[in-house]
């Protein structure tokens, strides 16, 4: 058995946020330039999904109240996926990979409302709002078919 066999999954929680224009929020990490994924994150022991996703939405996104600028539409199927062998950051020495739920959520607040320098540790450098193409085409390849599943299951929200 290898190494990271033997390591577990790490709870992961994500946020599909969809504006009135149908286009999704994609966050720019700020220690990757040019690496873009949605805000999301680990689900902290004693913490359900949904309370791990309206913390990592007030962190991430810096949203002082993000259950009164959005709502939950959907939640996707629950999936792992790997971190590549090659990748050596903390959390990848310690979890094999992550097994993660997206959440479909629609935004109608104030795009000015989203204040990445809020939290002390920003995690974004830049938002970007796009299609699902789009989406699809910059999100990290370990993640996509997580992503795929999830829109298929909620595909019946997104008309």
């Amino acid at each position: 058995m290898s190494e990271s066999a033997e390591r577990p999954y790490r709870p992961n929680v994500g946020a599909l946020l969809r504006d009135s224009e149908g286009r999704f929020l994609l966050g720019e990490r700020i220690d990757r330039p040019g690496s873009w994924q949605f805000p999301q994150g680990g689900v902290d022991p004693g913490e359900s999904p949904e309370e791990a996703l309206w913390r990592e939405l007030g962190e991430e996104l810096g949203l002082e109240e993000p259950r009164s600028v959005c709502r939950v539409l959907g939640v996707g199927p629950t999936m792992c996926y790997d971190f590549p062998p090659a990748m050596k950051t903390g959390i990848a020495r310690r979890y094999r990979g992550q097994e993660q739920t997206l959440f479909l959520l629609e935004f109608f607040g104030s795009k000015e409302g989203i204040q990445l320098d809020r939290d002390s540790l920003p995690e974004f450098r830049a938002v970007t709002w796009v299609p699902v193409e789009e989406m699809l085409e910059r999100i990290w390849g370990p993640k996509r078919p997580n992503l795929v599943q999830t829109l298929e299951a909620l595909a019946h929200l997104l008309d």
